[in-house]
């Protein structure tokens, strides 16, 4: 569904980092267990570094400008994917910037990643029920990986990410067009799968 009326604070949520807790053994070991010793620093979340990168004002005027974000219905919040006029933003996960974009493609994940398959062609027509419960079992994490597409960027250096995100069959078409209408100064080539878009899974990829 698409996402109207969204909470900007938390879209650019950041985890908090937290030092690693005092060592006593610090202060007493002499001089060469210091210097030898392994620091655990605190591992700083992709997303944290992204926000900084950008910078939190900059994305924050940059999405009141204007956005367009889509979820699953009943999903949880951090499965939104929002397009505003800069960026892809995956929430705590994700910030690309739309000018580094030379080819995309919204396509299924290959059979290897998508025990779900059948799974998804039996509920096509189902709205996504985080309740529902399989006849058979283990099939429950499948409720929402029936909605997954990937979204395959390659940037200007010719380097190639992966984005796996649940999206509705419904939104698929309007997301590939607003994405379309971003990067269309920037001559992008959009190499998506029909079968992808339309929910289907004719081919591997």
């Amino acid at each position: 569904m698409k996402v109207t009326d969204i909470n900007i604070d938390q879209v650019l949520y950041t985890e908090p980092v937290r030092n690693r807790p005092y060592d006593s053994d610090e202060e007493t070991g002499g001089f060469f267990k210091k210097l030898f010793k392994k620091k655990d620093e605190p591992e700083v979340p992709f997303f944290n570094t992204r926000v900084e990168e950008f910078g939190r004002d900059e994305l924050y005027e940059d999405i009141k400008e204007g956005y367009d974000a889509y979820m699953v219905k009943g999903a949880p919040f951090e499965t939104m994917v929002l397009l505003t006029n800069n960026y892809l933003i995956l929430p705590g996960k994700e910030i690309f910037p739309l000018c580094d974009v030379a080819r995309f493609a919204i396509i299924n994940e290959s059979s290897a990643d998508r025990p779900y398959e059948q799974y998804a062609i039996d509920r096509f027509n189902e709205p996504y029920d985080p309740n529902y419960v399989s006849e058979y079992e283990g099939e429950e994490s499948f409720e929402l990986d029936r909605f997954n597409v990937k979204l395959k960027i390659t940037d200007e250096y010719n380097l190639v990410y992966g984005y796996v995100f649940p999206m509705e069959v419904a939104d698929r078409k309007d997301f590939r067009e607003k994405l379309n209408e971003r990067l269309a100064p920037f001559g992008v080539v959009d190499g998506s799968s029909e079968f992808a878009i339309e929910g289907r899974f004719p081919e591997d990829v």
